[in-house]
């Protein structure tokens, strides 16, 4: 079997993902319930297909009539004070009286929302993890409101502003940057684009304000039971299990010798633990497994890849920055010896990751939470058109915009629930009832009380070199995307 190149395979039993491996967690959210979140409709639940009327915020059942609520009196504060930032008072439209379900906030902190403005904020690792252009990030972090604007399209009467800041790849500079936005920009939520240690960090930090934070699905280590933590994606975690599967059922790894590489963060040890139980249960050995430094250089790289070659290492699930991943593509390179890269992440699925490791990385299988963007168009044509209309000299764009369209789109659905009373309060208990959160790309997502790990399924992308067996381009494809159905 050629295990450099996959294409066209279904995976079997994965992609009904996370059922057994993700499912429902029970105990996730036990503790810190923010005040007013606890019962609600039917035992804590909004009717399946229920929707919030966009224009008045009324709750509608699937058939669109009202669900029954009762009269609330709570009033809306500017902020965590009472003041808010600019001239006048931040009502938001929770001042006076509102319509709310049993158990449902009727109004809260809506620091960061105007009458016509809802502001956000987002950290990444512009520098020190991955070779993202700088000015694409920030063309990227608002192409999606800027492309609702453009159509009229507001959230409940408000449009959104985006305030971007790098965290570095360093987890003190996440939480210092997140402090930021909250305490000076005063946005309304946070959001985490990649790099565990950071989104952490700075997730544990959003609890300890009552700041609600929305990130992809990375470590559950220090998240699991924060309150107002959502995820966009699975976790490492969910993911392990399902990556040791498709090593068995389509690497052959049965028969051949397998092995990690990964940066020794304690964030990176329930994947560890998840994928290792994977294997077993599979009937798969490790043969190698091996623990660097986040500041690992390219010394470590060929002393690495000396091992994986001395062993006869076949297939290798690796978990590091992407930086020192190029490092191991290169070195491989060098010393014509590179496995079978496998792996889960944000951005190792960056064309500018595959583009300096090859050819060492060809026919690298990652899972990736959101389809390759070299097949963005398939996928969703919104996002060529916006590219072109607002930056017509990025030339259709690039991953981490591609990456930040998906991540913005997840987060303007889930504004929209509160109706026009949004208060922090109200946007986490309508998202963790959200059932079937689905923006047409990227993990369909299903919350309730007890999880907030919506994502069940994930895409599984491979790199393709110049000089391979089939047509290639340096650039990552889709091999498998996920069903569009809810498990």
């Amino acid at each position: 079997m050629d295990r450099k190149r996959l294409i066209g395979i279904v995976v079997v039993g994965c992609m009904l993902l996370i059922t057994a491996a993700c499912g429902q967690k029970p105990g996730v959210i036990k503790e810190a319930t923010p005040a007013g979140a606890a019962g609600g409709l039917g035992g804590g639940e909004i009717p399946p297909g229920a929707e919030i009327d966009p224009e008045t915020g009324e709750l509608l059942d699937a058939e669109g009539n009202p669900v029954a609520t009762s009269t609330g009196s709570g009033t809306s504060t500017g902020s965590g004070s009472g003041t808010s930032t600019g001239s006048g008072t931040s009502t938001g439209s929770g001042t006076g009286t509102s319509q709310a379900a049993p158990g449902e906030p009727s109004g809260g902190n809506s620091t960061g929302v105007g009458d016509d403005v809802i502001k956000i904020g987002i950290h990444a690792p512009l520098t020190g993890a991955a070779p993202v252009p700088s000015d694409s990030v920030e063309k990227g972090k608002d192409l999606y409101f800027r492309w609702l604007q453009s159509k009229g399209i507001k959230i409940n009467g408000r449009e959104v502003k985006v305030v971007l800041k790098n965290d570095n790849y360093n987890p003190s500079q996440a939480v210092s940057v997140c402090k930021e936005m909250v305490e000076k920009d005063k946005v309304f939520l946070l959001s985490g684009a990649a790099g565990t240690d950071q989104i952490q960090a700075c997730a544990r930090y959003a609890a300890s304000v009552g700041v609600p934070y929305v990130s992809a699905g990375v470590t559950e280590r220090g998240v699991t039971g924060l309150p107002n933590y959502f995820t966009t994606s699975a976790t490492y975690a969910d993911q392990g299990p399902l990556l040791a599967d498709y090593m068995a059922s389509r690497l052959g790894a049965k028969g051949e010798k397998n092995g990690l590489v990964f940066f020794d963060t304690p964030n990176f040890q329930d994947a560890a633990a998840a994928f290792k139980s994977g294997l077993r249960k599979q009937g798969v050995k490790l043969h190698y497994e091996k623990y660097v430094s986040k500041a690992a250089d390219d010394d470590e790289a060929k002393n690495v890849i000396g091992e994986l070659k001395a062993k006869g290492i076949k297939n290798v699930y690796v978990l590091t920055s992407p930086f020192w991943f190029i490092d191991l593509n290169k070195e491989c390179t060098l010393q014509s010896y590179c496995p079978q890269w496998v792996g889960v992440g944000i951005s190792m699925t960056f064309d500018s990751v595959a583009s300096a490791s090859c050819p060492g990385i060809d026919g690298a299988a990652f899972f990736s939470p959101f389809p390759a963007w070299s097949e963005s168009k398939r996928y969703d044509a919104d996002f060529d058109a916006a590219v072109r209309r607002f930056h017509p000299e990025e030339g259709g764009g690039d991953d981490f915009m591609w990456l930040s369209w998906i991540g913005t789109k997840v987060i303007g659905e889930a504004l929209k629930y509160p109706g026009r009373n949004l208060t922090r309060e109200r946007f986490v208990y309508f998202l963790e009832r959200k059932r079937g959160l689905n923006v047409g790309v990227g993990p369909r997502l299903s919350y309730s009380p007890d999880n907030h790990f919506g994502a069940r399924t994930v895409y599984v992308n491979d790199a393709r070199c110049r000089g391979g067996k089939q047509p290639a381009d340096n650039r990552w494809h889709t091999l498998v995307s996920p069903p569009t159905a809810d498990f």
